[in-house]
C-alpha cells in the first residue's frame, strides 16, 4: 500500500507501451491505494482487459506525477480517440482535458509576450488536428451533454466552443462558403484545413481576455462602467495578439466580431450585418449558446433547447407569465445574431438532441 496523493485516470487513456514509466496504482475497496504496475510503460492489453472485467473504471498515478501524465495526453491524443474499447463519455472527458490545458497553456503564454506564442498556436493546431474526427462524429455530441451545464470558466468554454462550432460546420458548405468564398471547389484536404483554422478560432475566440484582470471576469454582480469597457476591449486584443501570426485573416476578423450584433449595437467596433464576417456570427451564436447553458455566478445553467428559444425571441416559458425571457439579461437578444445562421443552429441542435 502507498500513502501518497493520487489523481484519477481513465483506463482508456491508456496506450499499451506508450504511457510514462511511472507506478499506476488502483483502489482498494477499503479506500486505500495498491500498486498495479511498476512501469506503466510496459501496461499490455491483456492486463487492461483484466482491470476493466474487475470492475475498476479508474486507476491512479501520484499527484507528483501529473505534469507527465498530461503531457502524455496531450501527445497520443489521437491515438487515445481512436481507441475502440473507450466509451464516447471517456473520450469525451479526456478531450475536454487536454482542450482545457492547450487553452490554458496559450494564455498564461501570451500574458508575458503580448502576442500569440507561436509554440502555443502549434499545441493549438495540433490538438485540433488530433481531435478533428472525433469532434465531428455525431456520437461525440452527445458526450457534449455530459459537459453543458457545467460552471463558466474561460478555458473550458474555449473548449465548448470549439466543439460545437466544428460541428456546426462541419457538412454544412454553404456556410464555409460563406465563411471562404471559393471553398466547395476546393479538395477534400484543403476543406479539411479550413474546418481546422475555423476551430482555431473557436477555440481562441476569448485569448484578448488574458489581459481582463481575474476580478473582472469572475465577478458576480454587474460590472461597472470601467471594468465594462475594460472587458470590452478583449476582441481588438485578441486581434493584435494573433496580427502578426500565420493565422488566416478570415479567422483573425472573426476573433474580433465575435462580440458583434447583427443588428448593430455591439462591441468593440460596432459593425452590423454584412460587416460582421460570418465566422464572426457563427462564433457570435456559438458562444452566447454556452454562456447562456453554462452555470454562471448570478444564475443557473439553463437547458438547452430553452435557450434557443429565447435566442430567436420566443417566450421563455411560465416565468413572467410566459411573455418576456425569466432574466432580463436575456431580453433583446434576437438583434444579436444572423437570423439565417441561428435558424440553422437550432436545427443542428435538434438533430444532434443536446435536451430540454
Amino acid at each position: 500500500m502507498d500513502k501518497g496523493t493520487y489523481m484519477a485516470v481513465s483506463p482508456a487513456a491508456v496506450i499499451p507501451g506508450a504511457l510514462p514509466d511511472f507506478r499506476i496504482y488502483v483502489r482498494t475497496a477499503q479506500g486505500t491505494y495498491s500498486l498495479w504496475a511498476l512501469e506503466g510503460n510496459k501496461v499490455t492489453t491483456a492486463q487492461l482487459a483484466r482491470l476493466s472485467e474487475g470492475g475498476h473504471r479508474e486507476i491512479y498515478v501520484d499527484l507528483e506525477e501529473q505534469f507527465k501524465y498530461e503531457q502524455y495526453l496531450e501527445d497520443h491524443l489521437g491515438h487515445i480517440l481512436e481507441n475502440k474499447a473507450a466509451s464516447d463519455d471517456q473520450k469525451a472527458q479526456i478531450f475536454s482535458k487536454v482542450s482545457t490545458n492547450v487553452v490554458k497553456g496559450a494564455f498564461e503564454a501570451s500574458l508575458g509576450l503580448g502576442t500569440m506564442d507561436n509554440a502555443a498556436l502549434d499545441r493549438t493546431r495540433k490538438l485540433i488536428e488530433n481531435a478533428l474526427a472525433f469532434i465531428t462524429e455525431s456520437k461525440s455530441l452527445q458526450a457534449l451533454t455530459k459537459l453543458i451545464g457545467h460552471d463558466y470558466q474561460t478555458y473550458e468554454h474555449a473548449t465548448k466552443v470549439l466543439w460545437l462550432t466544428v460541428a456546426f460546420l462541419r457538412g454544412r458548405e454553404e456556410i464555409l462558403e460563406q465563411i471562404v468564398p471559393g471553398y466547395e471547389s476546393r479538395d477534400e484536404n484543403e476543406k479539411k484545413a479550413i474546418l481546422q483554422q475555423c476551430a482555431v478560432g473557436a477555440l481562441l475566440h476569448d485569448i484578448g481576455k488574458v489581459f481582463v484582470a481575474h476580478e473582472i471576469l469572475e465577478k458576480s454582480g454587474p460590472l461597472t462602467e470601467v471594468e465594462w469597457e475594460i472587458m470590452k476591449r478583449h476582441p481588438l486584443n485578441g486581434l493584435a495578439m494573433l496580427i502578426d501570426t500565420q493565422v488566416p485573416v478570415y479567422v483573425r476578423k472573426a476573433v474580433l466580431h465575435h462580440h458583434e450584433d447583427f443588428r448593430g449595437g455591439g462591441y468593440p467596433m460596432g459593425f452590423e450585418g454584412e460587416q460582421i464576417t460570418p465566422l464572426g456570427r457563427v462564433l457570435r451564436i456559438i458562444d452566447v449558446f454556452d454562456a447562456m447553458t453554462s452555470r454562471r455566478p448570478y444564475k443557473d445553467p439553463m437547458p438547452p433547447m430553452k435557450a434557443a428559444r429565447i435566442m430567436i425571441g420566443a417566450p421563455a416559458g411560465p416565468a413572467q407569465g410566459g411573455t418576456i425571457p425569466a432574466d432580463e439579461r436575456d431580453q433583446g437578444m434576437q438583434k444579436c445574431f444572423d437570423e439565417a445562421l441561428l435558424k440553422k443552429f437550432i436545427v443542428f441542435l435538434g438533430d444532434v438532441k443536446l435536451g430540454g
